[in-house]
């Protein structure tokens, strides 16, 4: 058990080192990595065989989280208002790197990817056929998906916006705003 913890913590080490470097732009090698965090080379390279591999290490932890608190048991059972209690709570414990990987997009394609997934999921999640046939509905609920995930992001990310607001507003921008729009006005299928 210890071996696992000194594991994690060197891994960890290592990581938010990296990371340091990355978010002030500066040029990251290994000898750099190792002179910041105290450690030998051969530490660096028994976790990490280049120095690139630590930002994929990064951007896989935090990919495979959103996956883990979007699939939890609240989703199983249709507690949204958790799941997004959830959402923030791994937000905050990991803001130092979900902030500029996916809010501000240093992340490139990881801030995609990231979007692209709980797009795909909160479709699931409130009945939004966004694969409709129909380039024209498509786009309209692609457009509406991303702003919606644009403002989720925002709103789970802020220590500004109290939690209890963070459901309130989705649920009342969705169900009295969007989900009318769509299924009355543009005839696309919303809601289960």
């Amino acid at each position: 058990m210890k071996y696992i913890d000194k594991r994690e913590k060197t891994i960890k080490l290592i990581e938010d080192t990296y990371f340091d470097l990355y978010i002030k732009n500066e040029k990251i090698t290994v000898s750099k990595i190792c002179d910041i965090a105290n450690i030998h080379r051969s530490t660096f390279y028994f976790y990490f065989e280049w120095v690139e591999d630590v930002l994929e290490s990064i951007k896989n932890k935090m990919m495979n989280l959103l996956i883990e608190t979007i699939n939890s048991e609240h989703r199983l059972k249709e507690e949204y208002k958790d799941i997004q209690k959830d959402l923030r709570k791994m937000f905050k414990d990991n803001r130092k790197y979900l902030v500029p990987l996916v809010l501000e997009q240093k992340g490139g394609e990881f801030a995609l990817k990231y979007r692209e997934y709980l797009k795909e999921k909160f479709a699931e999640d409130i009945g939004l056929d966004y694969k409709t046939g129909n380039d024209v509905k498509n786009d309209v609920a692609n457009c509406i998906l991303s702003g919606l995930i644009e403002m989720q992001l925002y709103e789970i990310s802020s220590e500004i916006i109290p939690e209890e607001y963070t459901y309130i507003i989705g649920r009342g921008i969705i169900d009295k705003g969007v989900k009318v729009t769509l299924n009355n006005d543009l005839n696309i299928k919303f809601g289960k």
